[in-house]
């Protein structure tokens, strides 16, 4: 396509960024406005309350296709503008996103807030006090936590007693070393164009759906994934294909050595995310290449004077002796769960459309969204993107010239197929997903610079992703700025600050509390009896060791205090003949919780 004319492409940068700016100060306001349009039906039209999810599902895309109708024409007519206008275009993107962030984190925090997120800033807390970024007073996850969010979190609590400043500054901090990370993989790729740079560090920074939201732009969990993983990649493809210096070759061997032993060290994910793939990858090809072009077998070509496989079969080696150390070692002095013991699940247990579903739903796939909304166009869009993704994929594995980028390619087809298997076969989650194919960003900057790539298909490639990754951002800001996840908390929050210190309940309704009221109301978790995959207040009291203190389930913790069982309405109307009911005392109930008294905590456990 031409180019515009500088008097066009200056009055088109003018005018699009005019109305950015507009659709932006409309979302940052969009919880204000939702707010009255709902006070404006319910007293002065239907003079009735209604739902507010329904409301919201009707108001959203009025809020929303300023912005989205911006992000379409500037993707429309991108290739059109000069290189100046492209920077200026996504920067501001940038600046919008990076402003709109922390509008969400610091004014909606509590009101997208779960007992996981919650968990992270409890940890941080515990790391404060303790004086070290990995205490043993902990009951830890599925992992050890050796480079995650508490070493961002942990000393903020020196600056503030307040839980929701710590963990929006900490969650703010955390986003930016998505795009640094990238930026530094990026830049060993050998991507030299500068807008293609910085629209993918755009893409990783800004939240394409809600899941992401919760899992990596304020939920954090899985920042320091993704941003090891690539500065990981970014180490291992410097080694094998580049001519570094020697001091920078004896920095980066340093580094990729230290970082495989971490990983292993972590735990199993890590291994399982990009170590294992570079390499099954790397050494599949090469075997390849033996095979194919009838190449003698000598071990120390093979193994070391080949520096690919010699790096990618030392990763393996140093990641495994990590994990050995996790086992071994540090599984003795902290508590975790390990992956030694997991098994295989039924074939069939997953079903493609649970995949399908939470695949598309990372994207920023919508159900329920009106089909002429911004959501439900969006959606078509990713099927686009999707279908033009795979094309592109297609051809630049097989005619990629430049080695260590095809081999790019391979290791990312390698981590999908990989991590997909094992999170479908040995245990699934929605959320797994995201480690892997967040690499669809650096593979699309390969597209953009791809000689073997016709113009048209750069240009469908580039249209259909950057509006579905920018445009559903944005719909995520306006999701999360007009919605309230734990409005039927508050109630009963007051009530239990006003009364107690300790208490119990199930995971999920836990740790928010302790969340809302910075770390005044403490709970020892209760484990579920789960039966046909629905959770039940057990028979026998038996404790949830997992993400709290370990003082919390010590008998002598608080144990002349009063305490209470908090539970839903739907885990008192599962098990209502449960003994713990009947032998508390019933102090709270509402539309959405029961809040149960016992004299201290011995009496509590008797109870059951």
């Amino acid at each position: 396509m031409n180019a515009f004319s500088k008097k066009t492409d200056l009055t088109l940068l003018i005018v699009s960024t005019a109305a950015f700016i507009l659709s932006v100060i409309v979302i940052a306001y969009s919880a204000v406005i939702f707010t009255f349009i709902q006070n404006l039906i319910e007293t002065k039209v239907l003079h009735r309350p209604l739902n507010p999810a329904m409301i919201r599902q009707k108001i959203t895309p009025f809020i929303g296709f300023p912005v989205f109708t911006v992000i379409f024409f500037d993707a429309l007519f991108f290739v059109k503008f000069s290189k100046k206008a492209k920077i200026i275009l996504i920067v501001q993107f940038f600046i919008a996103a990076a402003l709109l962030t922390a509008v969400c984190a610091f004014s909606r925090c509590i009101q997208n807030m779960d007992s996981d997120m919650a968990s992270e800033i409890m940890l941080a807390k515990e790391c404060f006090t303790h004086k070290t970024f990995w205490p043993r007073s902990w009951y830890y996850s599925t992992e050890f936590r050796l480079l995650n969010t508490q070493l961002i979190a942990a000393p903020l609590f020196a600056f503030t007693s307040s839980w929701i400043t710590v963990k929006v500054v900490s969650a703010i901090i955390l986003c930016f070393a998505l795009p640094l990370s990238l930026w530094f993989l990026l830049g060993t790729l050998g991507v030299k164009t500068l807008w293609i740079k910085l629209l993918c560090t755009l893409f990783v920074f800004v939240p394409w759906s809600r899941v992401m939201w919760g899992m990596v732009q304020f939920g954090n969990y899985y920042i320091p994934h993704i941003a090891m993983s690539f500065v990981y990649i970014g180490l291992f493809l410097s080694l094998a294909y580049s001519e570094l210096s020697e001091k920078k070759r004896k920095t980066f061997c340093i580094l990729f050595f230290a970082l495989a032993f971490i990983s292993g060290a972590s735990g199993i994910r890590y291994i399982l995310n990009f170590q294992l793939p570079i390499a099954v990858a790397i050494v599949s090809c090469v075997v390849y290449r033996l095979v194919n072009k009838k190449e003698s077998f000598a071990f120390s070509r093979f193994f070391i004077k080949d520096r690919p496989v010699f790096y990618a079969v030392m990763n393996i080696f140093v990641s495994a002796f990590g994990y050995i150390v996790n086992s071994s070692v540090l599984s003795k002095l902290f508590y975790f769960l390990k992956y030694n013991d997991k098994k295989f699940n039924a074939i069939g247990d997953v079903s493609f459309s649970d995949v399908y579903r939470a695949v598309f739903e990372i994207f920023g796939y919508h159900s329920d969204a009106l089909v002429f909304g911004p959501a439900g166009i969006n959606n078509v869009m990713l099927y686009i993107a999707f279908i033009f993704f795979i094309v592109c994929f297609i051809v630049c594995i097989k005619k990629y010239e430049s080695a260590h980028k095809r081999f790019f390619f391979i290791i990312t087809a390698v981590m999908i197929v990989l991590n997909s298997f094992a999170i479908i076969h040995i245990e699934y989650g929605e959320r797994y997903f995201i480690p892997s194919l967040v690499y669809c960003v650096p593979c699309f900057a390969l597209f953009l610079e791809s000689p073997d790539l016709s113009a048209l298909k750069k240009y469908l490639a580039g249209l259909s992703l950057s509006v579905v990754l920018i445009a559903g951002a944005f719909i995520t800001y306006i999701d999360i700025l007009t919605s309230d996840g734990n409005l039927d908390k508050r109630a009963v929050c007051r009530f239990l600050d006003d009364r107690y210190d300790f208490g119990y309940a199930t995971f999920w309704n836990a740790n928010i509390f302790t969340m809302m009221t910075d770390g005044r109301l403490e709970f020892g978790n209760l484990y579920p009896d789960t039966i046909d995959g629905i959770d039940y207040i057990p028979e026998k009291f038996q404790c949830h060791l997992w993400l709290t203190p370990k003082r919390f389930y010590r008998d002598d913790y608080k144990a002349n205090e009063s305490v209470f069982f908090l539970v839903t309405q739907k885990e008192y109307d599962d098990s209502p003949e449960r003994a713990v009911f009947k032998n508390g005392r019933q102090v709270y109930s509402d539309d959405f919780y029961r809040v149960f008294e016992f004299k201290n905590k011995k009496a509590f456990i008797d109870g059951f």
